[in-house]
């Protein structure tokens, strides 16, 4: 009598999957169903995801499924499909991607009951505020409503200030008369109160799906997406994950934000899972952004996109103008005359002024003056930056801490120089230049509570603040009207950084940033401090605008063979020693070698060689088609467990890296 058997998904770092005897009395179970079962000498949670009648183990006696959870599959066949394709897709583990794609609950084997969630009411609200749209506005509306039963992926690329999300909230109003959900996805969950309020009208039912919920929390919003008892979800990209029955628009926000890649775990691509979602799906997809990705202009060359600009801020207000200021003039200079003096004026007319400096602390790097001693992370051999709030000194890569109270410690000495600025040291000196203002920091280190950062923006709003110091957080997304100078600080380390994608990610953070100023009724200003005002770059990017420039990168990368005109795949070993990670990798290179149709660069170390104590290096695989690459990668997983001391060694596969680092 044949034997019915489950291959199951482990929520662990394994390529397998894993063959169990189902028991006759479970005879019904289906894929997408949970089931408990020993795992070595655990006992685990795993999820059916094919039923069999051969096993991959003919040589060993199976084990028997200890419990099933799930009569009716928690996961259904549309979306169990999702994950496996993202599985193959990025050369992740089916069970990593399951893990990262349901809530902890669930993973936990538990259930929330029906009339628990019964009782969670969605806030409504019949107030809707008509705006008059601008001709841009109208033209995207119009072009986009004619494929809303259809797939198409449209880049609205409109400049800060063009009333991009008013676009996207007239279009999801024509999905909801259409009786379907809506999924809007942000790169930040900082981004999601503002638009939790601009779409909380006409007693639509909107919720959030992001990390900082609670598990239960999590678990209710989850239950109530899947049972179509919500209209808008926006969450931040696992919310690609989820299982929205009546699905009928995607929306990805600020779409070129480096966010939407995870790079821990599973190195997936939120904004791109959603593209393929929308398709496989046959409905539209909203790609928005001020300052589109490099991939999404290429695309658009290519005709895979429909291209929407709107290059007019709404009201016909004006872009801010822009002064650079050359500080390699102005040694030791840390805010130039100019920037005092633009401040001064703001405070006078009771404007507000952002400071922004992506940076965090207060000097990335100190020295003694007596014995030259820089303090390094023991762990990754890179200078720790001191944070004077809280008297420690903090790796910015691993995590590492050390109390530190301005002396040396090789030689005792008191006589310390902190070199560089980060957002604390801006904070001191702006606090001293202007000390009758009101003046706050924004940053990771300064909105770790819950809640704190809403509040702030909310403050940010009422005009309780006259000077904000601020990273990224505040670069892109939030509309604040009063803001009318913006400062640019010490950018200029970007400008030859070697990373791919630095440069681009440089323009867009300064066009972002720029976009905060004069974006109510009076006209804004920005003011760049920059020591090479020359960067050929820069010069660009500030005479010919972002379009052009990214045009610029675009021939540049295709004539050096570069994505994204080439496909990347990297091979991440991470180990002890050095030479460990070196060997693993040279016989990875041996292996995937057999196929003449790839190139393979390395091994080579990673530009942040140790990190955690462990020496990183990479394997680049580069190909001219996306299937040519991931045969090749497929091919040599299977190989790889034959590897000598392979268990010595932590591995991973990026699959259109932004970085690797």
């Amino acid at each position: 009598m044949n034997k019915n058997i489950a291959q199951i998904a482990i929520i662990k770092p394994l390529h397998n999957l894993f063959d169990y005897e189902i028991p006759i009395e479970n005879c019904h179970l289906k894929p997408g169903s949970r089931v408990r079962v020993e795992f070595g000498k655990k006992i685990l949670i795993g999820f059916v995801i094919k039923i069999t009648k051969q096993s991959g183990y003919s040589n060993y006696k199976l084990k028997k499924i200890i419990e099933v959870i799930d009569e009716v599959p928690l996961i259904d066949k549309e979306t169990l499909d999702l994950f496996i394709w993202i599985s193959n897709y990025y050369h992740a583990p089916l069970g990593q991607i399951i893990g990262i794609g349901t809530p902890a609950l669930l993973r936990q084997g538990k259930n929330l009951a029906r009339n628990k969630i019964d009782k969670f009411e969605i806030k409504t609200n019949n107030q809707s505020e008509e705006l008059t749209l601008s001709k841009e506005q109208n033209n995207a509306i119009n072009i986009i409503k004619k494929s809303l039963n259809t797939y198409k992926c449209f880049l609205l690329d409109g400049i800060t200030g063009s009333g991009k999300t008013e676009v996207y909230k007239n279009i999801q109003n024509f999905v909801h008369e259409m009786g379907l959900q809506t999924l809007i996805i942000v790169p930040e969950k900082n981004l999601i109160p503002e638009l939790l309020d601009y779409f909380d009208f006409k007693n639509l039912r909107v919720l959030e799906y992001h990390s900082s919920l609670t598990p239960k929390k999590k678990f209710i919003n989850w239950s109530l997406i899947q049972n179509c008892e919500v209209d808008i979800i926006i969450g931040t990209r696992s919310s690609v994950f989820l299982k929205i029955p009546k699905l009928g628009l995607i929306i990805a926000d600020e779409e070129h934000d480096q966010s939407y890649k995870n790079n821990s775990e599973a190195k997936y691509n939120a904004r791109d899972i959603a593209i393929y979602r929308a398709k496989n799906k046959n409905i539209p997809i909203i790609l928005g952004s001020a300052t589109p990705s490099s991939e999404s202009i290429l695309n658009i060359s290519k005709k895979k996109y429909i291209h929407i600009k709107m290059r007019s801020r709404i009201n016909n207000r004006s872009l801010p103008d822009l002064k650079v200021v050359n500080m390699s003039t102005k040694k030791n200079t840390i805010l130039s005359e100019e920037v005092i003096s633009s401040i001064n004026k703001r405070i006078i007319n009771k404007e507000q002024t952002l400071i922004y400096l992506n940076r965090r602390g207060y000097s990335p790097v100190i020295t003694c003056n007596d014995c030259s001693w820089v303090p390094k992370c023991e762990e990754c051999n890179l200078n720790m930056t001191f944070h004077k709030n809280k008297k420690i000194l903090i790796c910015h890569h691993c995590g590492r801490m050390k109390k530190f109270y301005d002396k040396c410690f090789a030689c005792n000495s008191s006589d310390i120089s902190y070199i560089g600025e980060g957002t604390e040291k801006i904070e001191e000196v702006v606090k001293n230049e202007f000390s009758k203002s009101n003046i706050i920091r924004i940053d990771s280190d300064s909105t770790r509570k819950k809640g704190q950062a809403e509040k702030i923006f909310d403050d940010i709003k009422d005009n309780k603040y006259d000077i904000l110091i601020g990273t990224q957080m505040l670069s892109k997304g939030h509309n604040f009207p009063n803001i009318t100078l913006v400062v640019v600080m010490n950018i200029d380390q970007s400008l030859f950084s070697p990373r791919l994608k630095a440069i681009e990610q440089l323009a867009q953070q300064l066009v972002q940033v720029s976009g905060r100023s004069g974006r109510g009724l009076k006209k804004g200003e920005v003011i760049l401090q920059t020591s090479f005002p020359e960067n050929e770059d820069l010069k660009c990017l500030i005479e010919q605008g972002y379009e052009k420039w990214v045009k610029n990168l675009l021939s540049l990368r295709s004539n050096l063979g570069l994505p994204p005109h080439r496909n990347w795949g990297v091979i991440q070993a991470k180990a002890r020693k050095y030479i460990d990670a070196e060997n693993f990798l040279d016989n990875i290179k041996k292996i995937i070698q057999k196929n003449n149709e790839i190139e393979i660069f390395g091994p080579m170390p990673s530009s942040m060689q140790k990190k955690a104590n462990l020496f990183n290096l990479n394997l680049i695989i580069q190909a001219k088609s996306k299937a040519k690459l991931n045969y090749a990668i497929k091919d040599c997983i299977p190989s790889i467990k034959d590897i000598p001391y392979s268990n010595k060694i932590k591995w991973t596969i990026d699959i259109d890296p932004i970085d690797y680092d």
